[in-house]
């Protein structure tokens, strides 16, 4: 069981610790980080409240293997798992969030919203891992893809999150808050089911899958430089004008 927990929470662990080094002119206290964590976790079992309707009403099945036409692929990605994960995930992060005097940097919207994408992505891994045989493998294989899209899906999240925080009151910038997640993460799980739909095609899939990843990875870069630059540029003081 302790091996179990350990891999589960390893590779979250080191994108927690990463994303705090990335903040490291103006840390966040590591009490709040961990409190956004278990928000986190509260949002995995939030998220069983919001899927459950929603897979009744369209009556999809949340066995994968049952799935055998692209469109279940496709339905059983977004109204199974991307709704319901993105949308608990907001919740918890602006529950979170709302009072908090120590939200007052951009740069903290995409910390505090990885934190609790790595404690929906722990909650779940622990939740995959037991009672799977081959546990070892499975927290391998989603140490490597599902936990860094958790925690990509949520620096996207985050950056949105900030820019409406600090002014961006533009109606694109609201929708993308959400959005943006979703439609990631939707197209990641629809890749991941598809090929337990089309066996076939797995190359084609699993090359699709990859570059999926590394635009998650680059976008995510590109925003936490963006966030730091915003950053640097209001604590930076102007220069002195010439006499």
């Amino acid at each position: 069981m302790l091996l179990i927990i350990i891999t589960a929470l390893l590779p979250v662990l080191i994108l927690g610790w990463w994303i705090y080094k990335k903040d490291s002119a103006h840390p966040e206290p590591l009490k709040q980080l961990l409190l956004a964590f278990f928000f986190g976790v509260g949002s995995a079992f939030v998220s069983m409240l919001i899927s459950a309707p929603l897979m009744l009403l369209f009556g999809i099945s949340p066995d994968i293997e049952n799935v055998t036409s692209l469109s279940g692929a496709l339905s059983i990605a977004l109204f199974a798992a991307a709704i319901p994960e993105e949308c608990a995930k907001l919740l918890m992060l602006w529950l979170f969030l709302r009072h908090n005097k120590h939200y007052d940097q951009y740069i903290d919207g995409i910390v505090y919203a990885a934190c609790v994408g790595l404690g929906f992505a722990g909650a779940e891994n622990i939740l995959y891992l037991l009672g799977n045989e081959e546990w070892l493998m499975v927290g391998i294989v989603r140490g490597l893809t599902a936990v860094p899209a958790h925690f990509a899906i949520a620096c996207a999240m985050g950056y949105y999150y900030s820019k409406r925080h600090y002014g961006d009151s533009s109606g694109l910038t609201r929708v993308c808050i959400l959005a943006v997640p979703i439609v990631i993460h939707w197209i990641y799980d629809a890749l991941a089911f598809s090929e337990a739909v089309y066996p076939a095609l797995s190359v084609v899939i699993n090359v699709l899958f990859v570059l999926v990843i590394v635009y998650m990875y680059k976008s995510t870069m590109r925003r936490i430089a963006e966030m730091l630059k915003r950053d640097q540029a209001l604590t930076t003081p102007p220069p002195i004008p010439p006499r």
